[in-house]
């Protein structure tokens, strides 16, 4: 059977993308956090304090890609409206997929967010429901694994909620409250195998902002826990906190965690988690009003693509590749 040389060329070249990659690959990265907090003890406010909640800002994106001819493909969302207490919140989740092969390989990406706020009447009502309480909570995933053969395959989730609160002081005095709650995140990326690559990420914020100078103390009610353990040496893992509010203006805690994947090099992971129980002092002057932006956000990646972790290809096997084409184009051409 005569073989041509553009047959051959594309021989070699299959060949070259065949042994290049090995497999199996498999990236995952994983999130889930708490966030709550209760204003003034709960319940029904002080007469003199004001406590709003403006309208709020969220998105959720899920996408998934396969690059294979036989990918199927699923996406979807789910809506569940309540949040009146922590035993009945309001969910948001939303999922992607593009597997092939029964399933068995391909990319998931998925998000669950829970949340709820607690509205009473003030001792002297008003007529306006005051904010005493608000929580939210969720988790987020992408995973990324092929079996048989290399195609590009990604997924993502991206998350975001965001709510302004203000605060203030209705008396003729230099009054304080409280708000106190719960920072937690947990993270995780995995990588294994050539391309491979995961990464998560989560931040909790509550930043304040006053016409007036802020005046703010921060305590923690037990003890600030920070565990982060990384494996490889693309393994990378971060988190921390920020409780400077009094000049800075943000309670936060913030996590990125990362891993990238090569051929031969093992598995390289990366997992955390911190959390922290804090109580805010918050003192308003006369007429005072501050302003508040409790921002939540989180996503997660995992990819197995060709250029996440370029492999140079060994020199002299290229030359002895080189070397073969260029003599059975020769042959080919002297018959």
């Amino acid at each position: 059977m005569q073989v041509t040389y553009s047959r051959f060329i594309s021989l070699i070249a299959l060949f070259w993308l065949n042994t290049a990659t090995a497999i199996p690959i498999i990236a995952n990265s994983g999130v889930s956090f708490n966030n709550d907090m209760v204003i003034s003890t709960g319940g029904q406010l002080p007469f003199w304090l004001e406590s709003q909640m403006g309208p709020p800002t969220y998105s959720l994106l899920s996408n998934s890609n396969l690059y294979a001819p036989d990918t199927a493909n699923y996406d979807g969302s789910d809506t569940v409206i309540g949040g009146l207490d922590r035993d009945n919140p309001s969910v948001l989740s939303s999922i992607s997929s593009s597997t092939r092969n029964a399933g068995t390989e391909g990319s998931v990406a998925s998000n669950n967010t829970q949340l709820y706020t607690v509205s009473n009447l003030e001792i002297i009502p008003d007529g306006s429901n005051d904010v005493s309480e608000r929580g939210i909570w969720g988790n987020g995933l992408a995973q990324a694994s092929l079996s048989t053969t290399v195609y590009d395959t990604r997924a993502t989730s991206e998350v975001s909620f965001e709510r302004n609160f203000t605060f203030s002081n209705q008396s003729a005095t230099e009054m304080t409250f409280g708000i106190q709650g719960v920072f937690e995140i947990d993270l995780f990326a995995i990588a294994d195998g050539e391309n491979s690559l995961a990464e998560a990420f989560a931040t909790l914020d509550m930043f304040f902002t006053s016409s007036n100078i802020l005046d703010i103390q921060f305590a923690d009610i037990s003890p600030y826990i920070n565990n982060q353990t990384e494996s490889g040496d693309n393994g990378n893992i971060s988190l921390v906190r920020e409780t400077n509010v009094v000049d800075t203006g943000h309670l936060s805690l913030t996590g990125v965690a990362s891993a990238s994947g090569f051929l031969g090099g093992g598995s390289q992971q990366a997992f955390g988690g911190s959390s922290m129980a804090y109580v805010l002092g918050i003192t308003l002057q006369p007429g005072e009003e501050i302003n508040m932006t409790h921002l939540v956000r989180y996503s997660n990646l995992a990819a197995i693509e060709e250029g996440v972790n370029e492999v140079d290809a060994p020199a002299s096997l290229m030359m002895v590749l080189v070397a073969f084409v260029m003599a059975i184009y020769r042959k080919q051409h002297c018959l």
